[in-house]
């Protein structure tokens, strides 16, 4: 009776309506398993229109420890790619900044040769002067103190002179000893050393050769000190004006030779290898656009500032035309790979390999199958999308180039 019911409520038999669910649940399954097939095929190349090949994977190493592991089909879902480190030539340009400063071999500090005070000032900030010309004078009773004794001396050593000479006459005609003779040229030898060092002294304070034979002519003494140019080039540095007082230790002028300069640059550690002494760069300054200079490195620092992580570079630049002045900021570049310099090759990683962990530069050295190593580098420059590796893996050695930043997540999954 209750079957009866059912059916005349329903319209159909009962048998029917159960044969329809298993269909139903028999064409879920059918559907489930086709999408889990289509999700563990590998994904197509939809430009080229085929299948991207599968990744071979690195032979086992169980020597080898492992900071990830995860099942090899995984790894070929993720679409990993693995190369090894390579040599490259770098063509890359280090780029740097650098401020003018004066050579400082050539640089001449002047200082008063006697004390004093300063009567005149012929030449002013920025002159350029010639070697000998008279830069100030100096009014120095030590001056005329030493010409009063000098001329003295010099009329003493004339009178030991006629009487050497006439004392050899007579001991030649046996009317003095030997030892009287003796005893007139010893005291000459005296005078003699006496007149040269009171002359050298002369010379010191700034008199020429022709004043100090005018002054034992005429007799008339000088209170006047010049101050002579030890060499040409530009006065850089005026510390004196008229009635000032001088002593010793004052400093005059500097005359700084321009025609060659340096200029002093930041480099940074990863660049030490790339600018060594002797490697040529090229000097550019918003100054004078479209000029460049050629510069040659001559030192590095050997120390290294602790927070900026920088060594000071010396470049020696030409400047014949003196268009570079000192102060002045400007450019320096330097091609890694010329034909003037010798081609510099450097061991590198796609940038993509890369990854950060906290404050290191990691990437994932294959190690088995499945199986990966975390490797902190030291990384160096950038040249088109490679980055150079300095230290943390070998010459050979394997690295995930594509696939890494996966890597990175997995290995941030099983560690939290």
């Amino acid at each position: 009776m209750f079957n009866s019911a059912e059916e005349s409520q329903t319209g159909r038999p009962v048998g029917s309506r159960h044969r329809w669910v298993i269909t139903l649940a028999v064409l879920m399954l059918v559907i489930g398993l086709g999408i889990g097939y289509l999700v563990r095929s590998p994904k197509p190349d939809l430009a080229a229109g085929r299948p991207i090949p599968r990744v071979s994977a690195p032979p086992v190493t169980a020597s080898e420890p492992a900071d990830l592991t995860i099942s090899p089909d995984v790894v070929e879902r993720a679409g990993l790619k693995i190369a090894p480190l390579e040599s490259r030539s770098d063509n890359s340009t280090l780029r740097t900044s650098g401020v003018v400063q004066p050579n400082s071999y050539r640089e001449t500090p002047i200082m008063p040769l006697v004390e004093g005070r300063v009567t005149r000032v012929m030449v002013q900030l920025g002159d350029r002067v010639s070697e000998g010309q008279t830069l100030a004078t100096i009014f120095s009773a030590e001056l005329a103190e030493a010409q009063m004794k000098y001329l003295t001396v010099d009329a003493n050593l004339q009178f030991h002179i006629g009487q050497a000479a006439r004392f050899e006459k007579l001991a030649q005609i046996g009317a003095v000893s030997r030892q009287e003779l003796e005893e007139v040229l010893s005291r000459l030898r005296e005078h003699h050393a006496e007149h040269a060092s009171l002359r050298e002294r002369m010379l010191l304070y700034g008199l020429t050769e022709q004043e100090i034979a005018s002054l034992k002519e005429s007799g008339q003494l000088r209170s006047d000190v010049p101050v002579h140019a030890p060499a040409s080039g530009v006065i850089t540095n005026r510390e004196i004006n008229v009635g000032q007082n001088l002593a010793m230790r004052d400093r005059l002028f500097t005359i700084t030779d321009l025609s060659t300069i340096w200029v002093i640059a930041n480099v940074y550690e990863k660049d030490f290898q790339l600018l060594q002494p002797g490697r040529t760069v090229t000097i550019t300054t918003t100054a004078w656009p479209g000029r460049q200079w050629s510069g040659r490195v001559s030192y590095i620092d050997p120390r290294v500032d602790e927070e900026s992580r920088t060594a000071r570079a010396r470049i020696e630049v030409a400047n014949p035309d003196q268009r570079l002045r000192l102060g002045m900021f400007v450019d320096v570049a330097l091609q890694a790979g010329g034909q003037t310099d010798r081609n510099i090759s450097m061991l590198s990683v796609p940038k993509a390999a890369i990854q950060s962990l906290g404050d290191q530069q990691v990437v994932f050295v294959p190690v088995g199958a499945g199986r990966f190593q975390v490797r902190r580098i030291l990384t160096g420059r950038v040249d088109a999308g490679w980055v150079e590796v300095i230290s943390g893996i070998s010459p050979g050695e394997q690295v995930v180039t594509e696939g890494s930043f996966f890597l990175m997540a997995e290995l941030g999954r099983k560690g939290s």
